[in-house]
């Protein structure tokens, strides 16, 4: 537009042609309209200077004719057709092809276009406008092939294509603009058949999406050899996320399986799985229901580089869930736990760290794989005894016994805490990750984990209330009563709301003041007690969509209490711990016997008055050990199980009993979380057994052996840390092996590296190593330098005692 054409008057007459003109236009419709142009006009300045009007009569378009050359303003006079019309309503060059005939017949001047958008094409401008904003750009390229494929195969391009006609002289300009414009064959050969049958291109497409990875029959029994050399030629990264067109999803799953079946029980070893995992697309529930029933089928010992490698690959399939994938951790045997000698006795601090470091990660697995251990049985027998020998003294240790756990709520410094307490009904150590996932995911940070013994027998009776009140006592009462109760002695008279399920937390009003909230969440007792696998389920999946839905309510009243963030505190305790049964470990007996002795299928104890303890058969006495309580007075006897011995009628109980005296049924989880990240300390470290130069005092090592580096690394926090792993960043070296550890609170523990220094450590000055260790869930990195000197064992000085 000239300098000349910015100051007059544009008045243009359309008739009935613009339904929607550009927004600088004036449109005259009516007599008003007319008098508001005119008005405009006589303004002059910038008002009236280069004022666009659109007329749609022709008396009105006369008169402004007449008015404009009465006031002497430039101006110029035009009818519009229908072409004009469209490209001063779009803003472009409308091209040569297109007849008026076409614009009104399929109605172009109706399409409500942004005209104020940046200049572009007419092609352009329709294609964005009816197909979306990937037919923007100037090239195709992988990124935005599954974006065009997608406009252009959806219903809504079906139907703008089947309304506008003309899109398909554009789709074919825009087709050969992208394939004159690249110089990749692949883009070429797309643009030369894209415009033709896009549905044909998405289905040979979504084949090559997800077949490209097999061996190359199972495409070309489902293409022609010339679109598989078409396929071929497009970068697998191009349709990495295509969606999958329906007759290719079906043609895809035939294949898939035909091969499964052809193979499985060819896998027999790591490298040959692995390469199977290695063909999957990642993308079918099928392919995952395939790999992870061979690593199930126990015909080879899965490695975790193995399930590692399944969990990468189907991480974003549909229908597979982050607890299905971290359920296959359960395939991979763990390390034998330690056997207890017959002369060796293990304290509880030791009993709890063999728990919850080795065998109950074993024993899970155990019950995953239905897998008996004879051996390991008479370690948890041993357990058995030594904590009814044990019982009394463990239970007068406050930092033992679970009825000593709520005594944290009365130290000094929480008067003004809105403690939230979350009493967990039956929480057993293998699920308790399930929960602090939760928890975190919600916003909260663990600042405390610790382990303490349940009552015996271990169920809600017998635990529950004596955990509540912090006392020993029988009378089972009224768990709100009992709070009320212990806030008055123990709790400086805070006030407290007792809960009963999760709605009960989310319908309750936030306390304004200080107060102890405990939620008595018994829903995941009942599903353990349930049959979940027969539901084509897991407990995992179904408890991780409990605990989730308490994370959420628990913040929503963290988030809405009006106190500082710093102090509300989330305790989360339960009552005992729960086990799963195998066959081989299972007891029958007279059905008679049974029923009258174990009433209860979810338990596996038995409790008799003590005039009738004779009437219990002596070889049911050899499965177990008699107890009495010693804390409160109670006529009662029970019969206790040894380990995992069950006595059961056939077929009943399929989920998790408790009320014996494994491991996993009496050690069990307290933590603590709040808003607020804690504040960890650093560990301290040291090096062992360093050879020393006499004139500067660095250690000294040798290249081109193998040597034994000792780390002793203290821990002053007051929950464990674990090493993870360590590594020698400086100079390289070959780590041969690396012992990683646990370092209890308060304690040291030794991480021991076997290194070999290549040859070009020769001359440095320092090694460098990087141990990473998590504590309370979050990781951390510990850099360690020590001043050093690196020789060759080959130079004057070498002693043999060095080696």
């Amino acid at each position: 537009m000239t300098v000349e054409d910015k100051k007059q008057v544009t008045v243009s007459y359309i008739g009935d042609l613009a339904h929607t003109p550009p927004d600088d236009v004036l449109l005259v419709e009516r007599d008003e309209d007319y008098v508001r142009a005119c008005q405009k006009v006589s303004l002059g300045g910038s008002s009236g200077a280069g004022l666009k009007v659109w007329v749609r009569s022709k008396n009105h378009f006369a008169w402004l004719r007449n008015f404009i050359d009465q006031i002497d303003c430039p101006s110029s006079f035009k009818e519009m057709t229908a072409r004009l019309v469209l490209a001063e309503q779009w803003n472009v060059r409308v091209p040569d092809w297109l007849t008026d005939a076409e614009v009104l017949e399929q109605n172009l001047l109706e399409i409500k276009v942004d005209s104020q958008k940046e200049q572009t094409s007419f092609t352009n401008r329709l294609l964005i406008e009816l197909l979306g904003p990937v037919f923007q750009s100037d090239v195709l390229n992988t990124t935005d092939l599954v974006d065009v494929i997608k406009a252009l195969t959806s219903d809504d391009a079906k139907a703008a294509f089947k309304q506008y006609p003309v899109l398909y002289r554009c789709l074919e300009t825009k087709c050969e603009r992208w394939a004159g414009g690249s110089k990749e064959t692949w883009v070429k050969d797309i643009c030369n058949r894209l415009n033709e049958n896009a549905d044909e291109i998405w289905q040979w497409l979504s084949l090559w999406a997800c077949l490209h990875g097999y061996p190359e029959k199972l495409l070309e029994y489902v293409l022609a050899p010339e679109q598989v050399l078409f396929v071929r030629k497009v970068p697998a990264e191009a349709v990495y996320d295509l969606p999958l067109e329906p007759t290719a999803r079906e043609q895809i799953l035939t294949q898939v399986e035909l091969l499964f079946e052809e193979i499985r029980k060819q896998v027999t070893s790591s490298d040959e799985f692995q390469k199977v995992v290695g063909w999957t697309s990642g993308r079918l529930f099928q392919e995952y229901h395939f790999v992870s029933g061979v690593l199930k089928g126990k015909l080879f010992s899965p490695t975790k580089e193995d399930v590692q490698k399944v969990q990468a690959k189907f991480r974003s399939c549909p229908g597979v869930s982050e607890n299905k994938l971290n359920s296959l951790r359960y395939c991979v045997m763990p390390t034998r736990p330690t056997q207890l000698g017959p002369e060796e006795e293990w304290s509880s601090i030791e009993w709890i760290r063999w728990t919850t470091e080795e065998y109950a990660p074993y024993r899970n697995w155990q019950v995953q794989n239905c897998h008996y251990d004879e051996e390991l049985e008479k370690t948890v027998a041993r357990f058995s005894e030594w904590f009814i020998e044990e019982y009394a003294s463990i239970h007068k240790d406050s930092n033992l016994s679970l009825i000593h756990c709520l005594r944290i709520l009365s130290s000094s410094g929480l008067e003004g805490e809105l403690s939230i307490i979350l009493l967990v009904d039956c929480l057993p150590l293998t699920f308790v990750s399930l929960l602090d996932d939760a928890l975190r995911n919600a916003g909260f940070s663990r600042h405390d984990l610790h382990y303490r013994f349940a009552a015996l027998p271990t169920i809600t009776e017998y635990n529950k209330p004596v955990l509540l009140s912090g006392e020993w006592q029988t009378d089972v009462g009224n768990y709100e009563a009992i709070l009320k109760s212990r806030a008055k002695a123990d709790w400086n008279n805070k006030q407290v709301v007792y809960l009963n399920n999760l709605k009960a937390m989310s319908e309750m009003a936030v306390p304004q003041e200080a107060a102890i909230v405990l939620l008595n969440f018994v829903d995941g007792d009942e599903l353990l007690h349930s049959d979940v696998e027969s539901k084509n389920s897991t407990y995992d999946e179904e408890l991780y969509r409990y605990f989730v839905r308490m994370a959420e309510s628990v913040n929503r009243l963290a988030n809405n209490w009006t106190g500082p963030r710093e102090h509300i505190g989330i305790y989360v305790i339960t009552d005992h711990g729960a086990c799963r049964i195998l066959e081989e470990e299972k007891r029958s007996f007279d059905s008679t016997v049974v029923n009258k002795l174990f009433p209860d299928e979810k338990f596996r104890f038995a409790a008799v008055d003590e005039k009738q303890v004779d009437e219990i058969p002596a070889n049911l006495w050899a499965l177990g050990h008699r107890f009495k309580q010693p804390f409160v007075p109670d006529n009662k006897i029970f019969f206790l199980p040894k380990g995992h011995n069950t006595v059961r009628l056939s077929g009943r109980a399929k989920g998790y009993l408790h009320g014996g005296v494994t491991p996993e049924e009496v050690i069990v989880p307290t933590a603590m979380y709040k808003l607020i990240k804690a504040s960890w300390k650093t560990p301290e470290t040291r090096f062992l057994n360093l050879d020393s130069v006499k004139e500067t005092g660095r250690a000294k090592f040798y290249i081109q052996r193998v040597v034994t580096l000792k780390v002793e690394i203290q821990n002053p926090n007051t929950v464990d840390i674990r090493i993870l792993r360590a590594s020698v960043t400086s100079p390289e070296t070959d780590l041969k092996s690396c012992e990683v550890a646990v370092i209890p609170a308060g304690s040291v523990n030794i991480l021991q590296m076997s290194c070999y220094f290549k040859k070009s450590a020769s001359g440095e000055k320092s090694l460098e190593l990087g141990i990473v260790y998590e504590i309370s869930g979050e990781q951390h990195t510990l850099p360690l330098t020590l001043e050093c000197e690196f020789k060759s064992a080959m130079a004057g000085g070498f002693n043999l005692r060095d080696l």
